[in-house]
């Protein structure tokens, strides 16, 4: 599906956020106050958050994708104060804009039949001043993780800056930036193809902005149109998942040669596992300017060259400067290095917390001041980490523990797997066996017929006999079973649950 693009300039994108903060300031929005936003990438959405986040304002972005139910919930959580929608995304929007004051609600685009009652046009705020904004102060955002795993849960800073802009996350995205770009690439152009109201994509945009770089938009990814796009607008820096390398990579030879990425000097990626094979292969088209991070909406945060990364294949990197990395184990002592545990990071100075959940707050606590993601891995002598998995996805055969990350990375190296998941599924010896769910290539071996049979057959033997090579025993998918489509968010995050919860309903599940 092809996007709309757009292209801002530096200079336009904050005359808008300084007519947007105006506009907010004239509703009677407090300094403090909220600004809920339901927006895909476009040149609103950034005026939105940068006019909200430079006049003190905590913004929330959430995804088009969220159920009516989440986001009335996220707008109630994050006390919106005021309420940004995309005309395309009404349906879902409605329920929640109720709690908001309707002079505090602000539309873009039009909905069907012309404008939405309860709203004000977008062109209100176009019609005000454009000069720098007099008022000046440093706000924050308060994301959502992903709604997966139950209700969305905003991550709430507890120390907002008292001083002027920039924004912790600007500065942040910036810093990254310099540090992976060369002086002259700085101020390029940013090419933002992951959506927005994610951490990964939003800070790397922001930091790009405040190192007065242009953006460029893209509203939904396409692997060729994002190709074009690059070489079309000259775009020096992006940001990508790895579910994006491998549309990219599954182009025709002859469609990756067409287009010109020279101008390309760094691309970022994190938010979810990337197999070894893949960033190989995407090193070896784009050269050495793939960035990998791994952190998340909580804080933490390592990062990895490509020159660090073939060293230390499979690695996500060393911590940041004055950032502190663990390895606990269940009583939250530090491993031993190569040994397993959870991967935890030291509080900083601005400890968050999950806005209205203590529950969930006290369970991210661990150790003496740590906080965990929830995931599994280990260092090795030099202080490099490797994840295993998510601790909630391991599965527990016969006392042992498997990692499903590393199970697909080896059924996602087989030309002919589109996507996989893996999950423990109920054993009455066992506890749990290993169970992969694929998705093939060839959308023609899914049809109910005969010939489609033989070939999820033989698909399945040579999924099965690649794991036997690679993997150990217990590691060995039990059986395989073929999806047309598996899913995932735009980040290329699995939704896990929703796959496992195909074989445990009516099962006591594992806790």
């Amino acid at each position: 599906m092809q996007s709309p693009i757009h292209f801002l300039r530096n200079a336009d994108a904050i005359s808008s956020a300084a007519r947007f903060a105006r506009a907010l300031d004239a509703a009677g929005v407090p300094p403090r106050g909220a600004v809920a936003c339901l927006l895909s990438n476009t040149p609103e959405y950034i005026a939105s958050y940068r006019g909200s986040t430079w006049s003190g304002r905590r913004f929330t972005p959430m995804s088009g994708r969220w159920t009516s139910e989440d986001v009335a919930y996220v707008v109630e959580n994050c006390e919106a104060d005021a309420f940004v929608v995309d005309a395309r995304y009404a349906s879902i929007a409605l329920e929640g804009a109720q709690r908001v004051d309707p002079s505090r609600r602000f539309l873009v685009g039009s909905a069907e039949g012309g404008a939405l009652a309860g709203f004000r046009p977008w062109s209100e705020i176009e019609a005000l001043s454009g000069a720098p904004y007099d008022r000046p102060l440093c706000g924050e955002t308060m994301l959502y993780t992903s709604g997966t795993t139950g209700r969305p849960k905003g991550v709430l800073r507890q120390n907002t800056p008292q001083g002027p802009p920039p924004t912790i996350t600007a500065q942040a995205g910036a810093a990254m930036l310099s540090a992976f770009m060369t002086e002259g690439a700085r101020a390029g152009i940013h090419l933002a193809a992951a959506p927005l109201y994610h951490a990964g994509p939003n800070t790397y945009c922001d930091g790009a902005l405040l190192l007065g770089a242009d953006l460029v938009l893209m509203e939904h990814f396409d692997p060729e149109q994002f190709l074009a796009t690059v070489e079309r607008h000259r775009a020096t820096s992006t940001f990508l998942v790895p579910t994006h390398f491998v549309r990219l990579l599954r182009l025709p030879p002859e469609v990756r040669s067409r287009y010109d990425l020279s101008s390309l000097s760094l691309v970022c990626h994190g938010s979810a596992p990337v197999s070894i094979e893949v960033k190989h292969a995407m090193l070896d088209w784009w050269g050495p300017i793939l960035y990998e991070f791994y952190g998340g909406t909580e804080g933490g945060g390592v990062q990895i060259g490509p020159k660090e990364w073939l060293a230390k294949p499979g690695s996500v990197g060393r911590p940041r400067p004055g950032l502190e990395l663990a390895i606990l184990d269940e009583a939250g002592n530090a491993v031993a290095p190569r040994s397993e545990g959870r991967v935890c990071f030291k509080l900083d100075a601005t400890p968050f917390e999950y806005k209205g959940d203590p529950e969930k707050t006290r369970e991210s606590r661990h150790g003496d001041g740590y906080f965990s993601l929830g995931d599994i891995g280990y260092v090795d002598e030099d202080g490099y980490l490797f994840l295993c998995d998510r601790r909630s996805d391991v599965i527990i055969s016969g006392g042992v523990n498997l990692y499903p990350a590393k199970i697909e990375s080896v059924i996602l190296g087989l030309p002919f797997v589109a996507d996989c998941c893996v999950v423990g599924v109920p054993n009455e010896e066992w506890g749990e066996e290993v169970r992969a769910v694929v998705q093939l290539c060839d959308p023609s071996a899914h049809a109910s017929n005969p010939a489609s049979d033989r070939e999820r057959a033989k698909a399945a033997e040579a999924i099965r006999a690649a794991c036997r090579e690679k993997l150990s025993g217990p590691e060995v998918p039990r059986s395989v079973d073929f999806d047309e489509a598996l899913p995932r968010t735009e980040t290329g995050k699995l939704a896990r649950r929703s796959i496992r919860s195909r074989y445990w309903e009516g099962k006591a599940r594992r806790i």
